[in-house]
C-alpha cells in the first residue's frame, strides 16, 4: 500500500516553487488555488527492492509531478546518450549524500522554465543580465568573437529530495543541481549569401571545471538569496557533467561534485573519476584489457550461434578504473520469435560463463528496425533473467 501523507497549506506554498518572484497575476492565481485546496494528499510509491537502488518517487493527489524543465534537455543537448546519463547519474551521486532509505525523489520545481532559458543564454548587460554563459567576445570577426568566449554551459538539471519530519509531513531536504557542460562548442555563422557555416571548438577540461565552479557559485548565490532566504537551511549539491561530442556512441561523464551545506558557501569541488569504454575498440583493448577479452569471447560465442554476422557492441561504465556495469546490444535480422527465444537462452548461459565479475551485465536483443525483442540481465551473484517481448 502506498504511504499517504497530508501536507499543510504552508508546505504547498513551498512546493509550488515561487522561484523566482512571480508576476502579480501568477501570485493571485497561486492564492486562489490555495484558497480552493487547503491540503494536498501526497503518496510515496511503494518501495521495490532492486539491485539498482532507485529512490521512491512522490505523487501529488495520485499524479507524478513533472519537473519545470521537462523536455527542455532535448532542445539543448544533442546526444540522447548524454541526457540519459545526466539524469540517471545525478541520482547515483545524490545517493552518496541523501540516504535512499530516508529521502524521496521529486523532479525539480524551483528553477522555472523561463528562468532556466535565460540562465543558459549568454550574458548581456541590457537584454539578458541573468545569462550564465559568458558575453560574446568584443574583438575580431564573428567567428573570432565566438571562439574567444565559447559557451560552456549546455543544460541545468534540478532534482529535489524530500524527507519526512517527526509529524509525518514531507519537507524539502535537499536540492541537487546537475551542470551539463560542453566538451566541444558547436556554433554556426551566416555568411553574406545567407548560407550557414558550422564550426567546432574543443574545450579543455581545465577550462570546463573553472567555468563550472564559477557557474555553481552564482547559482548557489541566487538560490540562497531569493525567496527571502527560503533555501538557506537546505543543503545544495552540484555535480558537473562533461558531454561527449555530438556524434559519440558513448555517453559523457561526471567529472566533479561539490556540496553547499545549510547556511554555507560551496565546498571545493571533488573530482569524480568516471569514464566509458566502447567494446570492441582499441581504447578498451589498451585500457580495459580484462573486460575487452571477456567481451570478445562472448561476441565470438554469439557469432558462432548464428550463421549470419551480428554486430555485437558493448558500453562499459567505470568509476575509479573499476567497471560498474556493462550494457551489450545485439542487433538481429530474424525470421521468427523462436529464434529470439533460442538466442536469449544462449545469451543467458554465456553471460554466466564469460562474465563473473561483481558488476551488472545487461543485454538487449533488437531487430533491424531498432525494436527491442528481448532483454537478458545478470546482476552480481544472481542467475540471469530473460524477458522476451511479445
Amino acid at each position: 500500500m502506498m504511504k499517504r501523507i497530508v501536507m499543510a497549506s504552508f508546505m504547498l506554498l513551498l512546493l509550488s516553487g515561487c522561484f523566482p518572484s512571480l508576476p502579480q497575476e501568477e501570485e493571485q492565481l497561486v492564492e486562489e488555488m490555495n484558497e480552493q485546496e487547503q491540503e494536498q494528499v501526497v503518496e510515496v510509491v511503494p518501495q521495490i527492492i532492486t539491485p539498482d537502488n532507485y529512490y521512491q518517487s512522490v505523487l501529488y493527489d495520485g499524479s507524478y509531478l513533472h519537473g519545470e524543465s521537462r523536455g527542455f534537455g532535448n532542445s539543448v543537448m544533442y546526444n540522447r546518450l548524454d541526457l540519459d546519463q545526466l539524469e540517471i547519474g545525478l541520482t547515483r551521486i545524490a545517493q552518496q549524500h541523501f540516504d535512499i532509505e530516508n529521502y524521496y525523489f521529486r523532479e525539480g520545481q524551483f528553477i522555472k522554465r523561463n528562468v532556466l532559458n535565460s540562465w543558459l543564454m549568454r550574458y548581456d548587460e541590457e537584454s539578458n543580465p541573468d545569462g550564465l554563459n559568458p558575453a560574446l567576445g568584443e574583438e575580431g570577426n564573428l567567428r573570432e568573437r565566438e571562439e574567444s568566449q565559447p559557451r560552456y554551459l549546455s543544460h541545468i538539471l534540478e532534482h529535489n529530495y524530500l524527507v519526512e519530519d517527526s509529524n509525518g509531513q514531507l519537507g524539502l531536504g535537499g536540492i541537487v543541481i546537475g551542470l551539463s557542460m560542453n566538451s566541444v562548442y558547436n556554433f554556426r555563422i551566416e555568411d553574406e549569401q545567407g548560407r550557414y557555416n558550422f564550426y567546432e571548438l574543443p574545450l579543455t577540461e581545465q577550462n570546463i571545471e573553472q567555468e563550472a565552479d564559477r557557474i555553481a557559485k552564482e547559482i548557489l548565490t541566487r538560490l540562497r538569496t531569493m525567496e527571502e532566504g527560503a533555501y538557506q537551511d537546505i543543503p545544495i549539491l552540484f555535480a558537473v557533467f562533461q558531454e561527449q561530442p555530438r556524434d559519440s556512441v558513448i555517453p559523457g561523464k561526471f567529472i566533479a561534485k561539490a556540496m553547499a551545506d545549510p547556511k554555507n558557501d560551496l565546498d571545493r569541488f571533488q573530482r569524480i573519476n568516471e569514464r566509458y569504454f566502447l567494446f570492441p575498440s582499441n581504447e578498451a583493448n589498451q585500457e580495459a584489457r580484462n573486460e575487452a577479452d571477456q567481451f570478445q569471447r562472448f561476441k565470438d560465442d554469439i557469432q558462432e550461434f548464428f550463421d549470419t554476422y551480428l554486430g555485437v557492441v558493448g558500453k562499459g561504465r567505470y568509476v575509479d578504473n573499476q567497471i560498474q556495469e556493462l550494457t551489450i546490444e545485439i542487433p538481429l535480422r530474424f525470421q521468427g520469435k523462436a529464434e529470439i527465444v533460442a538466442l536469449s537462452q544462449y545469451v543467458a548461459s554465456q553471460l554466466q560463463l564469460r562474465f563473473q565479475g561483481n558488476y551488472k551485465v545487461s543485454v538487449e536483443i533488437t531487430s533491424v528496425a531498432g525494436n527491442t525483442e528481448s532483454v537478458v540481465v545478470q546482476n552480481p551473484d544472481e542467475e540471469p533473467f530473460i524477458h522476451v517481448f511479445n
